[in-house]
């Protein structure tokens, strides 16, 4: 499946903010653009990342470093919760495997 790729230029102008800004926030690695074909862009996972920057420094007034900071926290947390959800994916295994099942509890 062909994930899509959203312009820069789209981009900058729905979020009302410029070009300059974007690349201010890739080469402080907040986001990573990708190329399809000859069109520079977001996909949509970056964009929803880009809209968070700019309602963190609009909305709330948190500045780069604090929204930078954040961010950090967040992926933190998300790889935190992912690894979580793989080991009780295993735990449920090793239970499945090592529990009897009921009917020869049930003959006994």
């Amino acid at each position: 499946m062909k994930v899509r790729v959203i312009p820069r230029d789209l981009v900058a102008q729905k979020l009302a903010i410029s070009p300059g800004v974007l690349d201010r926030y890739e080469s402080l690695g907040l986001v990573q653009s990708v190329h399809d074909g000859s069109v520079e862009g977001y996909e949509p996972a970056q964009i929803r990342r880009l809209w968070t920057i700019v309602s963190f420094q609009r909305d709330l007034g948190i500045n780069l470093a604090g929204v930078e900071v954040i961010l950090q926290l967040f992926d933190h947390f998300s790889r935190v919760h992912l690894r979580v959800h793989h080991l009780a994916e295993e735990l449920r295994e090793l239970l499945d495997v090592d529990e009897p099942t009921s009917e020869s509890d049930s003959h006994d």
